[in-house]
């Protein structure tokens, strides 16, 4: 494994690329082997891997995740046996699961956000129950000194949670203008190539037939671009489609906010002037409070549903598929030891950041509770905040875990020279980010009966693979 691959690795590398480190290397790890088999196997999973590295970016998650799929079934039936082949089609198989784990890390995330949303939305509802019951007790009170202050500084509340929902609206809205446009270049760019195509096929029927075959291919290239397009713009409408009922209701929170600065405003003056109906309007308060913690419970129980039905299996999908990489890499113990261990240190870190995000996500939820809590609107809130704060507490713990064992893991290739020097680098940094900090002029001797590779030992580039 020369220094380039090792430097690629150790700098935080996507999956496309750690796909084509880490497979070269295991191939140059490999050597000789008598399995005609395996080692077909193994090269034939290297180019799929290839395809995805190299590939178009335009390329969908299903492009992706064909290729990855494909290479796992390639390797997996020789993984598990003794030889170096056998060894690197296990190295094979925990990369394209870490593959199908990084693009199912994307949907995991698409879902965390969404669930992010909706407490936002959930907010602006504690933030109208707040307002309402406060103006409920101001309006049934005469001594309006206190209460007026009281709402001055509720109208400013609300005046703040518009101008934040605005801005969030603004925000959202930007972002649907901008795949709007994205859509609207595509079906371009799709058009464009249906004419190029036609246009083609028209000067097939007046050439000869060797002339009609190039033309038939070039006409197939125009149609597969045009396919290609179309098919991202579906995928581009999909992410519109998602955005929409969230930027409705944020501008339905703009307008509430704005109305109740409004009723805050009257209420101010009918304190003033000690109106007559202030107990009408303290009725009014009330029920619009009813209304708003009637609404807050549903939405809460909507959001325990979305995370325990969509953002908690996604995440439970990530994480199965990194550790099915991890069970794999295990089995490169010999010739391809270096490539299994820094797959594990590379599978145990995503297992890390994967655990990191639900935390995050366990997070808000305890924000969201703790701030529910302190309304004082009725409720058993208690013992969900206290479950929430236990899980995020696991959570955390967990992701501490893995990023330790990435870092044993790295330490586990016994590179030496720059490589081990580079690799110890990440090391550290995986280290810390499991709240380990090392000991003053760090240093690590590695004693054992296998041998070291070193930086001039072989070059994935240069050296091709015997059998």
């Amino acid at each position: 494994m020369t220094d380039r691959t090792h430097r690629l690795l150790m700098t935080r590398t996507t999956v496309k690329g750690l796909l084509i480190a880490i497979s070269a290397s295991a191939f140059a790890l490999g050597g000789c082997s008598k399995s005609d088999g395996a080692k077909e196997a193994v090269n034939e999973a290297g180019l799929e891997f290839r395809k995805v590295s190299i590939g178009d970016s335009t390329n969908s998650d299903s492009f992706a995740s064909s290729a990855y799929t494909k290479a796992g079934e390639l390797a997996s039936a020789h993984a598990g046996s003794d030889g170096p082949y056998n060894e690197a089609a296990a190295v094979s198989v925990a990369l394209s699961k870490l593959g199908l784990a990084t693009l199912a890390s994307g949907v995991a995330s698409e879902t965390e956000t969404a669930a992010m949303h909706q407490s936002r939305i959930i907010r602006g509802h504690l933030s109208e129950w707040i307002s309402m019951n406060a103006v409920a007790q101001a309006s049934s009170n005469f001594e309006i000194s206190d209460e007026l202050k009281e709402l001055q500084g509720l109208i400013k509340l609300r005046t703040a949670d518009a101008r934040d929902y605005s801005e969030l609206f603004a925000s959202l809205n930007s972002e649907i203008q901008n795949y709007q446009t994205q859509i609207e270049d595509l079906d371009a760019k799709s058009a464009t190539e249906r004419n190029e195509s036609a246009r083609f096929e028209l000067q097939m029927t007046s050439v000869t037939a060797t002339q009609a075959a190039q033309l038939a291919e070039r006409v197939r290239e125009h149609s597969l671009r045009a396919d290609g397009y179309e098919l991202e713009a579906v995928r581009v409408s999909g992410q519109v489609g998602q955005l929409l009922p969230g930027a409705h209701e944020i501008e339905l929170q703009v307008k509430k906010a704005t109305d109740q600065i409004s009723l805050l405003n009257l209420s101010i003056d009918e304190l003033k002037q000690r109106v007559v109906d202030s107990k009408a309007d303290s009725a009014q308060a009330r029920a619009n409070a009813e209304l708003a913690q009637s609404k807050l419970i549903e939405l809460v129980d909507a959001l325990e549903d979305f995370r325990q039905n969509t953002s908690i299996p996604a995440s439970e999908k990530v994480i199965s598929l990194i550790r099915q990489s991890l069970s794999a890499s295990r089995d490169a113990s010999k010739s391809s030891k270096a490539s299994g261990a820094i797959a594990k240190a590379s599978a145990n870190e995503s297992l890390a950041s994967a655990y990191s995000r639900q935390s995050r996500g366990e997070a808000e939820m305890v924000s969201l509770y703790q701030s529910i809590l302190s309304s004082g609107i009725p409720g058993n809130w208690q013992s969900k905040l206290d479950s929430h704060t236990a899980t995020r507490e696991e959570l955390a713990e967990s992701s501490r875990e893995a990023f330790l064992n990435a870092a044993s893991a790295l330490r586990g290739a016994r590179a030496r020279g720059a490589s081990g020097e580079s690799m110890e680098a990440a090391a550290v940094r995986l280290d810390r980010l499991g709240g380990v900090e090392p000991e003053p002029e760090y240093t690590e001797e590695y004693e054992s009966d296998e041998p070291d590779y070193d930086d001039t030992d072989y070059d994935d580039e240069d050296n091709d693979v015997e059998g």
